[in-house]
């Protein structure tokens, strides 16, 4: 199980190590990172499976390939977990903070790729889930869609994950450990609390109903986003990576969070995939086969070196003025707790981003009859229905301690 807390000085030592070993490295990185050495293999070495780094850094390898502007749709503001995709937008990023976007030249290691990308912020930029707007607007070229939400959207919308950028997801339920020294589980927290705070009909809360771990009358699908626990002696949804520094940290009146992972009670979804449309995987097949493989290693190069794109997360982010804020703290706390936590990693083949038959079925057997129960029209699913390893080098890895 994940221990509950962390120390902030581990973890910012972590993120200046990686910093230091990138601005080394001339703010290059290869197709391995690892994060116990900060030592690499030579980047000039191609690809021992798939696509070859000299393809890749081709001048204009997107263009004719994918459309003029990769438009990718994430799930909330942007912040570390994005870090990923926003490696690969230029230097001359464009961000409109009425339409949450963020535009620039699609820039792999410092190379042209000939097209745009434009990432599409989520939360309250969003007026459906990113599923229905993948279908509502065709120039959403990838969206990021959770194991839950392809399994529970498959009937009316259904997409196939292409790349997994997070091994193990960050969601989890939080409290106070200053009024809870003692709970150390989802468990222990619902006994000391009377209300857990959600985003809607989580169908995570009902399978920890289900478990026992909370009773139904705690959930309330009322949920903001805000820091709660700074005015109220409840539990609610966010992400191990970000709500802990932010409470920490809070001027006014700094506490301690506890937590504990959803994905150390069960709920074991991979949880930010980059997805396509089902209907739309044939015709950007020459596009997934360089641009895949593209942002595998653009995870590991943000993840080597984040400094440049965490500077953009937070130009972005104050640049949209809106309630959620990324400070550089922030980004470097989420960027050095995703290693901490082990949040990136390669799951149990040595292969970074793929989506593990085994486990997406054993997932799609526990989420679909709490989604049924919730009144959704889930068909029958196997694992290669929602997801594909087709576009990704398998050579690519992450090397962690």
């Amino acid at each position: 199980m994940t221990t509950r807390r962390h120390s902030l000085r581990t973890l910012f030592g972590v993120t200046a190590a990686l910093i230091v070993f990138g601005a080394c490295a001339g703010g290059s990185s290869t197709s391995e990172v690892d994060t116990s050495t900060g030592s690499a293999p030579d980047d000039t070495q191609p690809a021992t499976s798939g696509v070859d780094l000299a393809t890749l850094t081709t001048p204009g390898a997107l263009d004719g390939r994918c459309p003029a502007v990769v438009v990718v749709q994430t799930d909330w503001f942007p912040q570390a977990e994005h870090g990923g995709t926003f490696e690969l937008v230029g230097d001359d990023a464009v961000i409109d903070k009425d339409a949450g976007t963020t535009r620039g030249t699609l820039t792999f290691r410092g190379v042209d790729t000939g097209v745009d990308i434009e990432i599409r912020a989520g939360g309250p930029f969003l007026e459906s889930p990113v599923v229905t707007e993948m279908y509502l607007d065709d120039a959403v070229t990838l969206g990021y869609v959770g194991n839950d939400t392809a399994i529970s959207r498959f009937a009316d919308a259904p997409t196939v994950a292409v790349f997994n950028a997070l091994n193990v997801s960050p969601q989890a339920i939080l409290w106070n450990a200053d009024l809870h020294p003692d709970a150390r589980t989802i468990a222990d927290i619902a006994r000391e609390v009377n209300r857990i705070s959600v985003f809607g009909d989580r169908p995570f809360m009902r399978y920890l109903a289900a478990r026992g771990d909370v009773t139904t009358d705690q959930i309330d699908g009322n949920y903001k986003g805000n820091l709660l626990l700074l005015t109220d002696d409840i539990a609610h949804q966010g992400y191990a990576t970000s709500e802990p520094h932010k409470y920490a940290t809070n001027p006014d009146a700094p506490l301690t969070a506890g937590w504990q992972l959803l994905h150390d009670v069960g709920w074991n979804q991979y949880p930010q995939n980059l997805a396509v449309r089902a209907d739309r995987l044939g015709g950007l097949r020459d596009c997934l086969q360089l641009l895949v493989p593209m942002m595998q290693h653009a995870k590991l190069d943000y993840m080597t070196d984040p400094a440049r794109t965490n500077a953009l997360i937070v130009r972005v982010v104050r640049e949209f003025d809106s309630y959620w804020t990324q400070s550089d703290a922030d980004v470097a706390y989420g960027h050095a707790s995703m290693l901490d936590l082990g949040i990136i990693g390669n799951g149990t083949t040595p292969t970074f981003g793929d989506l593990e038959e085994d486990r997406v079925n054993a997932f799609i057997a526990t989420a679909t009859p709490i989604l049924r129960d919730q009144g959704l029209d889930v068909p029958d699913l196997v694992a290669t229905d929602i997801v594909t390893d087709e576009f990704l080098d398998k050579s690519v890895t992450f090397v962690g301690d």
